[in-house]
């Protein structure tokens, strides 16, 4: 099922063009909206010389693409003309920037007073830091996160993009929301979101430290503030994780686990002198001793009988030949005009009625693939497109 089949995008993003993504993944129409001067800068990510990298094969599948310079005065006027087709814009950058191009929500609203139009900037289109140029490690450094997250003696970044994904799946929730609104309305709106407020709305142990205990959480590598054991061990053939959310969970495994001391020992057995005083001491290398001396098979049998949560750190290829990503379509294959046969991310919403049709996305598509397409369809007839192009404006 593709449930946003009727839904039409405008994605203007640039080099962060996951919000308009999701859209495309779940069905919407999506028109990317890419410079005639080497397209999205995504499609160099992760390239070779003047090769488009895999990246854009990822986050521009499914969509179309159109070549419009929208620095110039006869791009804005096609982009304002487009507006009317579509249900939503999504672009990531401030209104004020768009404003001095005159596509502004005010000057794109008057084009469609039904129009949604998705914002998302790094630190939000107010106050001191709203200028500053960013990336996802600074998203992290200056929401907080980073500082609690790694070990004492160094604060260590996220192993992917998390912020900005985070960001975009809250921006397009905001979208749809608004969508809905229009529906019963008629009036759209606006909708901004930054990668900042993202982060700060997302980090619960702020609210459960700062307010709850009156302290703020410091950095514990993989332990959690109030729950433990939470934290990796290596086995005799790798690194397994496990998590104990309560006390009933902890005295289950530790029984299974043949260490019924841990279940019964006061220092152990309960919260919060488990987690909180005995635990980052000797429990932890207890702990560490016991798993050295089982194999993660082992150590993943014993949280299954115990109902625990408990599981191997897998590889990449480990990932890729799992039953369980197999069984929920979680890695689809995409045949990529550049790239050939690519291996890619499934979607992660799953709906009642799904077929394997509704798992086959179309590739990305080469840039400016469909320019002649769309301007026809507004009625800009062939010599005029010749003359666009010569002027550079697609």
């Amino acid at each position: 099922m593709k449930p946003l089949c009727s839904l039409k995008v405008l994605d203007l993003t640039d080099g962060n063009p996951y919000a308009a993504s999701m859209f495309a993944d779940y069905g919407a129409q999506v028109l990317k909206i890419e410079n005639p001067h080497g397209g999205d800068s995504i499609r160099k990510r992760g390239a070779m010389d003047e090769e488009e990298g895999i990246y854009q094969a990822f986050y521009n599948r499914g969509k179309k693409s159109m070549t419009l310079d929208i620095q110039k005065r006869a791009g804005q006027d096609v982009l304002k003309r487009l507006v009317s087709q579509f249900d939503m814009l999504v672009v990531n950058k401030s209104e004020e920037q768009m404003e001095k191009l005159g596509l502004g929500y005010e000057a794109l609203k008057a084009q469609n007073q039904r129009l949604i139009y998705g914002v998302l900037t790094p630190y939000g289109e107010s106050g001191p830091w709203k200028d500053m140029p960013d990336y996802d490690l600074l998203i992290n450094s200056r929401s907080g996160l980073q500082e609690k997250t790694g070990f004492p003696e160094r604060p260590t970044k996220f192993g992917f993009p998390l912020a900005y994904i985070y960001s975009s799946w809250h921006l397009s929730a905001g979208m749809l929301a608004a969508y809905l609104n229009a529906q019963e309305t008629g009036e759209g709106m606006k909708v901004s979101v930054s990668v900042w407020h993202t982060m700060v709305s997302l980090d619960d142990t702020f609210v459960e430290g700062l307010l709850g205990m009156n302290t703020l959480p410091k950095r514990i590598g993989n332990g959690f503030p109030t729950t433990n054991p939470t934290d990796t061990f290596r086995c005799k053939d790798g690194w397994f994780s496990l998590s104990i959310g309560s006390d009933t969970q902890w005295i289950s495994f530790a029984k299974c686990a043949g260490k019924d001391v841990w279940a019964e020992d006061p220092r152990y057995a309960h919260d919060p002198a488990r987690s909180m005083e005995n635990y980052f001491g000797d429990l932890d290398q207890q702990l560490r001793d016991y798993f050295a001396t089982i194999t993660i098979e082992e150590a993943d049998m014993i949280c299954r009988e115990a109902m625990v949560p408990g599981g191997p750190c897998n590889t990449f290829q480990e990932l890729v030949n799992d039953a369980q990503v197999a069984d929920r379509n979680m890695l689809i294959h995409i045949n990529d005009p550049k790239a050939g046969d690519t291996l890619q991310i499934g979607k992660a919403a799953k709906f009642t009625g799904d077929t394997e049709e509704d798992n086959v996305i179309a590739p990305a598509p080469a840039l400016g693939a469909d320019t002649q397409d769309c301007l026809a369809e507004l009625g800009i007839s062939q010599e005029q497109m010749e003359h666009m192009k010569a002027e550079g404006i697609i």
